[in-house]
């Protein structure tokens, strides 16, 4: 009885691969290791069409597959940055202020005391996190705030949808943003160009920053 199935399975088998089926489903077909399968059809040549749609079928499921793991790498990562931007639930005073001190040297402005705080990025996420700063850390109004953007090379045109953008960003008045600067020969990555806070009369603050930051340093010597 056993070996009529065997017989059985073995002859299905050398039919399916005759009609240019792989071993995979050939195996799935008939439910056998598929080390069996390619012993019993290891004799069957196929025709050159049946060769070559069996390499397109491997291409193409090798394309799902690989889909189907960046899919899954995009979904984890996903949940992962879900998960860990919860753990950021509330930043404090101290905090705040602590961050804004080390983006600001991170910029590399506290050598700059005579130009008072300035602060530069095409990053919308950083310039709203550098204006909370002043605001709330160096407790500067916004009447004080001056800003520019420097555009690269291209059509003047794209300066009022740079003005307007970087309104909508920082909920200041699009009339604030009237001082743009075309820089010659220089290409920037980003259409609306790099935001350049400024504070007035601000060399006082400039000197407490440098000092925040050389206490960061000396407490790490």
């Amino acid at each position: 009885m056993v070996q009529h199935i065997i017989r059985y399975k073995k002859g299905i088998a050398i039919e399916l691969r005759k009609k240019g089926m792989s071993y995979l489903e050939i195996q799935n077909a008939i439910n056998v290791p598929k080390s069996t399968v390619a012993f019993w059809i290891k004799d069957i040549k196929l025709t050159e069409p049946q060769i070559q749609k069996l390499k397109n079928n491997r291409i193409a499921s090798a394309k799902r597959n690989s889909q189907k793991r960046i899919f899954k790498i995009k979904k984890e990562t996903e949940e992962i940055k879900f998960s860990s931007s919860k753990a950021v639930s509330q930043i404090s005073k101290r905090e705040l202020w602590l961050m804004g001190i080390i983006l600001y040297w991170k910029a590399g402005n506290e050598s700059n005391l005579k130009k008072g705080v300035q602060f530069s990025s095409s990053d919308p996420h950083l310039i709203k996190l550098f204006l909370r700063w002043l605001k709330e850390a160096g407790k500067i109004e916004n009447e004080e705030i001056i800003f520019d953007i420097l555009m690269g090379n291209g059509k003047k045109e794209k300066a009022k949808n740079a003005a307007k953008y970087w309104s909508q960003i920082t909920n200041f008045p699009e009339r604030n943003f009237n001082h743009i600067y075309f820089q010659k020969g220089k290409v920037l990555k980003t259409q609306f160009g790099i935001l350049r806070i400024r504070v007035r009369a601000s060399s006082m603050l400039a000197r407490q920053i440098f000092g925040w930051i050389r206490g960061i340093q000396e407490f790490y010597r």
